[in-house]
């Protein structure tokens, strides 16, 4: 009798430790589908990342960028070529460093960060947060 309450005791531990949301870390969000919320201006998107490529969805419409890695938790985006050369600011983003994010911290599924670049007179800075939605990272 004192077997099963120990046994029982056991399983209930075990499904409540199981059922506590997992603390992701910087690399887990290297790769997915996000909804990014900007801290400034309140604005929502949608961000799908796959390592190197990145794709952001806001009101209707896309917009690539690449993603070099710093270190496990920063990274710089840039425009691609081809955007840059028909945009004079994303080309200058671009010549002048891209935009730096920093993996501030994790909560849960959320990730908090800050972002900068030089706009050629002042470096603009913002904050926000990735909160993951899935794995699935493909797109065109």
């Amino acid at each position: 009798m004192k077997i099963n309450r120990l046994l029982f005791l056991f399983l209930l531990i075990s499904c409540f430790a199981s059922s506590q949301q997992k603390n992701l870390n910087c690399l887990d969000f290297s790769k997915g589908e996000f909804r990014n919320i900007d801290t400034n201006t309140g604005s929502i998107s949608i961000i799908i990342r796959n390592g190197e490529k990145q794709l952001e969805i806001s009101n209707g419409t896309e917009s690539y960028k690449k993603v070099r890695w710093l270190d496990d938790c920063s990274y710089v985006l840039y425009f691609p070529s081809k955007e840059a050369r028909k945009d004079k600011f994303k080309k200058f983003i671009n010549e002048n460093g891209g935009i730096t994010v920093t993996m501030e911290r994790t909560d849960g599924k959320t990730l908090y960060y800050k972002t900068s670049y030089n706009d050629g007179k002042q470096i603009i800075t913002s904050e926000g947060r990735l909160v993951k939605l899935s794995n699935k990272a493909s797109f065109n």
